[in-house]
């Protein structure tokens, strides 16, 4: 009778273990495809994120039992891991505030041969509630940005409430970083054979793509958070090494997806992908030093004090090797002129129309997937981004059709209000700071990556990209889950 017990816990931890894998796949396959669902754009593609999605949450909250027939249950130890972490309350409140605007339209679009206008309707509930624009699913409108959201936010509840050790969560984060690096290493190979669409098979309007992204600069956004992956893992596993004294490690593995990727964000000439990822690379390479310095102290990992020379010296090789400076420089072209013409550049101007967008609803914002509609009457004030060019003969001609703002943190306000926005930022700043339970390298580099995630998302619309979106938050609540059971482990 006294191994009866013995015997039933032991099961039941195999239990919970083997669902901790099944949710580490789920969430490792979900953001596999961030990196080849071309950016998430396709309905299909948003689709398969939203799937893996609530796959991941399912198995972590459903206990699956079988007697004669399979016996659903759910998991009390998990829902009451996710009821008790704020961020889940930030991002459902979040969802709640978007479907009340999807129910709430207080405009619609209407569609004849001769185009397309915005007419405003009877908002069926109440105009001081979030309120959106009617319009289809394809192109855009709130149903669809619910889709997006709901994929990222289910797959990090899951994740979050699900994995409660360390290695099911490192298999998430090898999963985004392997996968990146791959997709940049196709990214490669497709500019050396001078491809003609997206993965030499998906035709392509845009003929700057990169990798399997249609816009090179999400592609080049999303190869920096493969950057953000592996140093993050970098310093994780070479302190483990340095700790238990070992060999050798999957650091050095880390470092050689890190070179990869920020040659393929090289060669994408990407500007807003070059600068933030430099910025990325400088963080890397004084951390590296720092680390190496720190070891020195370390009597049994003296070795570890060279990574730094070995590293920076194959880095500078690579650089010097594969990457275009003078492509670089022609891309960016004349520094001076840029910043005295700065108040001329087109998304400074379309930034400030979108601003005085924002103004008009500044609280509670024009509703999810609305910028597209309501944009025009703002961009009309504005004949730099409102025509295509000038003619002396003819004036301005041609009307330019605005998607995004080429602003996403305005654009954000623009279309989610103060309300919308603070509950994302709650939810996103809230697992940030998990990770900072005890310093560590791995923890600041997340930071920095968050930072020059976000400052580039004020001169691009990098977060429109659905695979984007989920391969951000996911990372940063991965990654803060790592370095929150790592700082368990050493209380």
């Amino acid at each position: 009778m006294s191994q009866q017990p013995s015997a039933i816990e032991g099961r039941s931890r195999s239990r919970i273990r083997a669902r901790e894998w099944l949710v580490a796949i789920s969430a490792g396959a979900t953001l596999a495809f961030t990196a080849w669902g071309l950016g998430g754009v396709q309905m299909w593609t948003l689709h398969v994120l939203l799937v893996g999605g609530l796959f991941t949450l399912s198995f972590a909250v459903i206990n699956v039992k079988f007697s004669k027939f399979p016996y659903f249950s759910l998991s009390n130890q998990t829902l009451r891991r996710l009821i008790s972490w704020p961020p889940f309350w930030f991002s459902f409140l979040f969802l709640l505030y978007l479907l009340i605007g999807a129910l709430n339209p207080v405009a619609e679009v209407v569609r004849d041969e001769r185009g397309w206008w915005v007419e405003a309707v009877q908002a069926p509930l109440a105009t001081w509630l979030p309120t959106s624009v009617r319009s289809d699913y394809q192109p855009m409108n709130a149903w669809r940005v619910i889709a997006s959201f709901t994929a990222a936010f289910t797959l990090i509840w899951g994740l979050w409430a699900g994995l409660t050790r360390r290695k099911p969560v490192l298999l998430v984060l090898w999963c985004l970083l392997l996968s990146g690096a791959g997709m940049g290493l196709v990214a490669i190979l497709q500019h050396l054979t001078e491809a003609k669409a997206v993965l030499w098979t998906f035709p392509s309007s845009n003929e700057n793509f990169w990798g399997s992204f249609f816009y090179r600069n999400q592609a080049a956004a999303y190869l920096n958070l493969i950057l953000i992956a592996s140093g993050v893992l970098f310093f994780y596993h070479a302190k483990r090494t340095r700790e238990f004294s070992r060999s050798g490690g999957p650091h050095f593995l880390s470092f050689v997806f890190f070179a990869l990727t920020a040659a393929s964000i090289g060669l994408a000439l990407s500007r807003g992908g070059i600068l933030f990822g430099g910025i990325l690379t400088s963080a890397f390479l004084a951390l590296l030093v720092l680390f190496g310095l720190q070891s020195i102290f370390h009597l049994r990992s003296l070795w570890l004090s060279l990574i730094p020379v070995v590293i920076l010296g194959l880095g500078a090789f690579l650089a010097i090797s594969y990457i275009d400076f003078d492509a670089i420089e022609e891309r960016f072209g004349d520094i001076r002129e840029t910043i005295e013409t700065a108040d001329q550049d087109t998304r400074a101007i379309s930034t400030q129309a979108t601003w005085e967008m924002a103004q008009e609803r500044l609280a509670l914002g024009w509703g999810a997937g609305s910028f597209r509609y309501i944009f025009p009457m703002y961009q009309r004030n504005y004949p730099e981004i409102y025509y295509y060019y000038y003619r002396q003969d003819r004036g301005w001609i041609g009307r330019k059709i605005y998607r995004y703002a080429h602003n996403d943190i305005v654009q954000f306000i623009a279309e989610y209000g103060a309300i919308g926005s603070s509950l994302v930022l709650l939810t996103l700043l809230w697992i940030l700071f998990s990770a900072f339970r005890i310093f560590s390298f791995s923890a600041f580099f997340l930071l920095v990556g968050f930072a020059t995630s976000m400052s580039h998302a004020f001169f691009d619309f990098i977060f429109n990209s659905p695979a984007y979106w989920m391969a951000f938050i996911t990372l940063l609540a991965a990654s803060s889950k790592l370095l929150e059971m790592e700082a368990a482990r050493r209380a």
